[in-house]
């Protein structure tokens, strides 16, 4: 059984545009924090969306268990894999085979993509509304690295040394400074 959002199956009441997307295309501008992420995600398969989801919970000082980790992971899953991931494939293949032929299509892809991904976020953001209670760190700067360091181990197994995410973190850390 896959678990869903806890609006289970109805999307129309999703805020799109909200603090965690914003904060996503804040973040996520810099070249080297977009190269370092799309290289851990090439590494391990994470979803770049849930790596983000756990820096944006660490700016605001919430630090993230592993199965709160878990369940954001199980909650955007079948839409991740059945909508984000196709349309990044298709995005990646239209270049790889064709070039520049068929640009007009790639860049429609990439449009679809984008949306696709933040209606990603929104079902995240929509989950965070029920976990930022439950525990505040004294430190932004320490929830920040700790929920992404967990998240990245939690998707390196067997656990793989090196692998980190310097970048996003003090992206992150400079935003709510």
């Amino acid at each position: 059984m896959v678990e869903q959002g806890p609006r289970d199956g109805d999307r129309s009441d999703l805020q799109y545009d909200n603090e965690f997307w914003r904060f996503s295309l804040a973040v996520y501008e810099p070249v080297d924090v977009a190269e370092e992420c799309l290289a851990l995600q090439d590494a391990l398969g994470l979803d770049v969306n849930v790596l983000l989801f756990c820096a944006w919970l660490g700016t605001r000082a919430f630090v993230l268990s592993r199965s709160e980790i878990e369940s954001a992971s199980r909650i955007v899953a079948t839409w991740h894999d059945n909508v984000v991931r196709p349309l990044r494939s298709v995005r990646r293949q239209i270049k790889a085979r064709f070039g520049s032929e068929f640009e007009d299509l790639r860049s429609r892809v990439k449009i679809m993509e984008l949306e696709a991904e933040q209606i990603e976020q929104a079902m995240l953001f929509d989950y965070a509304q029920g976990i930022q209670s439950l525990r505040a760190s004294t430190d932004h700067r320490d929830a920040i690295a700790g929920n992404v360091s967990e998240y990245i181990a939690m998707m390196s197994r067997p656990a793989q040394p090196g692998l980190d995410a310097p970048f996003l973190i003090r992206a992150a850390r400079r935003l709510v400074q």
